[in-house]
C-alpha cells in the first residue's frame, strides 16, 4: 500500500465532499421545492421535497454501503473506493440538472449509495493501514471530515441563491474519483488475508460475530435516527424561525456551526476513545448528544448567539458519538468480511432513518412544530446507550485477521 499519509489526506477530503453533498440539500430545499413543485403549497412543498428527498438519500446510503462494502471483500478496496467516490461526486451535477421531482429523487439515491460507501470504507482502509495505538484517533478524525463538508455546503448557498449552480459549483469534487483511483492502493491486510481465506469466514451472519454484528448495528443505528432528525430538520427550523431578510443566512449558519461542531467532537473522539475505552466514552457521546439536543430545542429559543451555540454544542457531541463508534467497528470483525460488515453495521439503522426521517417531514404539524419532532427523535440516543451493556470492549486490541 502506498505511504498511509497520503492515503489519508485522500480520504478526508473525499469525506468532506460527502458531508458537502449530503448537507447541500438541506441548504436548498425551499428553493427546489420553488423550483421542482410550484402548484404546491410551499409548506408542503417543502415537507415533500425534505421528507422524500432526505429518505431517498438515506436509503441509498443504506443500499451503496452493504452492496459495496461486499464488492470491497470480493475485489479489493482499491476498485470498490473508486466506484464509491465517482458515484457520490458525479451524482451532485445529476441533481443540477433535475428539472423534475423523479429525476432529483433518483439522483439522490445514487447520491445516497456513493456516499454510504464512501464513508464505510474510508474507516475500513485507514483502520488497515494505522497501527492500533493511533488508529481511534486517526478514524475519529477521519469520519469527522464529513461535517467538515457542512461547512463547504454553508458557504456555497450563501455565496449562492441558485440551487443548480450550487450543485454545478460542489460538482467540481469529481476530480477526487480520479485521484482516488491513481492514488489508492490495494490494502497489504486484505491481499494477505485473501490468501488464506475460507468459505465459512465468507458468511455475513456467521456465529462467531454474530452478537457484535447486531449490538452494531444497533448502536450506530440509534445514533442515526437522532443525527439526522437534527441534520436534515434543523436548518429548516431556524429558516422558519428566522425573519424573511434573514432566512437564507441563517440556515446558512447552522450548517457551519454543524460542520465546526462536528469537526471539534471528531477531534476529541479519538482521546476519549483511547482513554476510556469504547464503551464509556460512547456513552458520554450519547447522553451529551440527547441533552444537549433537549436544552437547545425545548428552551424557546430563536435564532441568537446562544442558539447558535447550542446547535454548535449538539455537533460536538455528535460529532464525538461518530468517531468513536466509527473507530469502534472495524475492530469487531475480521479482514475477509470487514468491508461487509462495517458497511451493514453503520448503514442498517439508515434503512429506519430514511423512514424516520420521512415521518418526521410529514408529521411535523401534529407533533407541534420541528423541534418537537426533532427532540422526538433524539429519544433513539436511548435505545444506544442501553445497548452499550452488551458491547464488547476492544480498547488497545489489534484488528481481527
Amino acid at each position: 500500500m502506498q505511504h498511509r499519509h497520503v492515503l489519508y489526506i485522500l480520504a478526508m477530503a473525499c469525506t468532506a465532499a460527502c458531508g458537502m453533498a449530503a448537507q447541500l440539500f438541506s441548504g436548498y430545499i425551499p428553493r427546489i421545492a420553488a423550483s421542482l413543485l410550484p402548484g404546491v403549497d410551499a409548506g408542503d412543498a417543502i415537507r415533500l421535497i425534505g421528507s422524500y428527498g432526505g429518505s431517498a438519500f438515506l436509503l441509498g446510503w443504506a443500499i451503496g454501503a452493504f452492496a459495496l462494502g461486499w464488492v470491497s471483500d470480493k475485489i479489493g478496496r482499491r476498485y470498490a473506493y473508486f466506484i464509491s467516490v465517482l458515484l457520490a461526486t458525479s451524482a451532485m451535477l445529476f441533481v443540477s440538472f433535475a428539472d423534475t421531482f423523479f429525476m432529483l429523487i433518483c439522483a439522490r439515491v445514487v447520491m445516497g449509495v456513493g456516499v454510504g460507501s464512501v464513508l464505510a470504507q474510508s474507516v475500513v482502509m485507514i483502520s488497515e493501514a494505522f497501527p492500533t495505538s493511533s488508529r481511534p484517533i486517526v478514524v475519529g478524525i477521519l469520519i469527522n471530515a464529513f461535517p467538515m463538508g457542512f461547512i463547504l455546503a454553508g458557504l456555497i448557498t450563501q455565496s449562492t441563491d441558485d440551487w443548480q449552480a450550487g450543485y454545478r459549483i460542489a460538482s467540481a469534487a469529481m476530480f477526487l474519483a480520479i485521484a482516488a483511483l491513481v492514488i489508492v492502493r490495494e490494502s497489504d491486510m486484505w491481499s494477505a488475508r485473501m490468501l488464506a481465506a475460507t468459505q465459512e469466514n465468507h458468511n455475513v451472519w456467521h456465529r462467531s460475530y454474530r452478537r457484535d454484528l447486531v449490538v452494531a448495528i444497533v448502536l450506530f443505528g440509534s445514533m442515526l435516527l437522532g443525527i439526522w432528525a437534527v441534520l436534515a430538520w434543523m436548518p429548516t427550523y431556524v429558516a422558519k424561525m428566522s425573519m424573511p431578510e434573514h432566512s437564507q443566512t441563517n440556515r446558512s449558519l447552522a450548517n457551519i456551526m454543524f460542520g465546526a461542531g462536528n469537526v471539534v467532537g471528531g477531534l476529541l473522539s479519538g482521546v476519549l476513545s483511547n482513554r476510556l475505552g469504547r464503551r464509556k466514552a460512547a456513552a458520554i457521546g450519547y447522553v451529551g448528544c440527547l441533552t444537549t439536543t433537549v436544552l437547545t430545542l425545548q428552551t424557546g429559543l430563536a435564532p441568537s448567539f446562544t442558539f447558535f451555540a447550542g446547535a454548535f454544542s449538539i455537533c460536538v457531541f455528535i460529532g464525538l458519538n461518530q468517531g468513536i463508534l466509527s473507530g469502534y467497528l472495524p475492530e469487531l470483525f475480521p479482514t475477509i468480511v470487514r468491508g461487509t460488515r462495517t458497511g451493514l453495521s453503520m448503514n442498517m439503522g439508515r434503512v429506519l432513518t430514511a423512514t424516520g426521517v420521512f415521518f418526521l417531514g410529514v408529521l411535523v404539524e401534529h407533533l407541534g412544530g420541528y423541534h418537537n419532532a426533532i427532540t422526538l427523535f433524539a429519544g433513539a440516543y436511548v435505545i444506544g446507550l442501553i445497548t452499550l451493556i452488551w458491547a464488547r470492549e476492544t480498547r488497545g486490541q489489534d484488528l481481527p485477521r
